[in-house]
């Protein structure tokens, strides 16, 4: 799969590599002791600790990418473990992803004996993007492991069809030059490949595989997520991302606003929108400002939700 570091974050969580010296230590837990590459939990964890966080990596990221980040020592303070699963599909656009996303929550579980009513998953980016998506597949009632207390997006693409449109006019209104073309060239290729055409050739697809439609007045999917607790991050910088001939249509940041919007008009009060401005930088790129990274997080702030959504 190609990859970007610029439009998917792919590398890092943007954190000072001085966090790593406060980070508990990690026990890896793969599916299989034999591959310790794929399908694998990172756990950081405490002795009789039944609550959990799992988080799930970016494109390009894999186990190790929050090793940097301060969420296991602000969440074992409140007795909560803190997981990142890495299963090396990361979007789970396809119902055997999801699949292989919970045989390996099951095989947590099973391992580390935790509740399953206790359990909140997110991540970032098209990480966020598959945590929503296991959560929808369990709200639409399939069987699976968990269906999660709450749900945390960090700037994940939740609307297919505002995404391959949005990309798409980046794609007209620029060229190869723009260091976002790539991604969104091959993304839309892979979405009218996946879909069988593009949103205007089958709208259904792109629907039905979404989590919410803004275009809906219903926003489709995000129906499901009316009763679920969530905190949806973004940085919506346009100073950043006007030079890239990109605008709200073409930013996650309109995703997280929507999802807010709808859920709340649907009777959801517990749903938390948090807009940084400054925080997007890339410590591992040379400290580069990036408004789509992990770094927007007040991860303690963050740390205090979860554990609160846990009681």
């Amino acid at each position: 799969m190609r990859r970007s570091t610029f439009l998917l974050g792919a590398l890092g969580c943007g954190l000072a590599p001085s966090a790593l010296a406060a980070a508990p230590a990690a026990v890896d837990q793969p599916l299989n002791r034999g591959n310790t590459s794929n399908d694998v939990a990172r756990i950081w964890g405490r002795a009789g600790n039944r609550k959990l966080l799992i988080i799930l990596p970016p494109y390009g990221g894999d186990h190790h990418y929050f090793d940097a980040s301060t969420m296991p020592a602000h969440l074992l303070d409140r007795g909560v473990d803190f997981a990142v699963l890495f299963t090396e599909v990361t979007g789970y656009n396809t119902t055997a992803d999801v699949t292989r996303l919970d045989t390996l929550i099951r095989h947590v579980m099973e391992h580390r004996g935790y509740d399953r009513n206790k359990i909140v998953l997110g991540g970032f980016s098209a990480g966020g993007s598959g945590a929503f998506r296991y959560a929808l597949r369990k709200l639409q009632g399939e069987n699976l492991a968990i269906q999660p207390a709450a749900l945390i997006s960090v700037d994940a693409p939740l609307d297919l069809e505002r995404w391959y449109k949005g990309m798409s006019l980046v794609l007209q209104r620029s060229n190869e030059s723009n260091p976002f073309f790539g991604e969104c060239q091959y993304l839309t290729g892979m979405y009218r490949e996946m879909f069988h055409g593009a949103p205007e050739e089958n709208p259904q697809a792109y629907w039905d595989n979404s989590i919410l439609t803004a275009s809906k007045p219903d926003g489709g999917n995000a129906a499901y997520f009316k009763r679920t607790p969530m905190r949806l991050y973004s940085e919506p910088d346009m100073d950043f991302f006007l030079p890239y001939a990109m605008d709200y249509g073409s930013i996650n940041a309109s995703d997280q606003v929507s999802m807010a919007a709808i859920s709340k008009a649907q009777g959801n009060e517990n749903v938390s929108l948090v807009l940084t401005s400054g925080r997007g930088y890339r410590a591992d790129l040379n400290n580069m400002r990036l408004p789509h990274s992990w770094s927007i997080v007040d991860e303690p702030a963050l740390a205090e939700w979860v554990a609160a959504r846990l009681v």
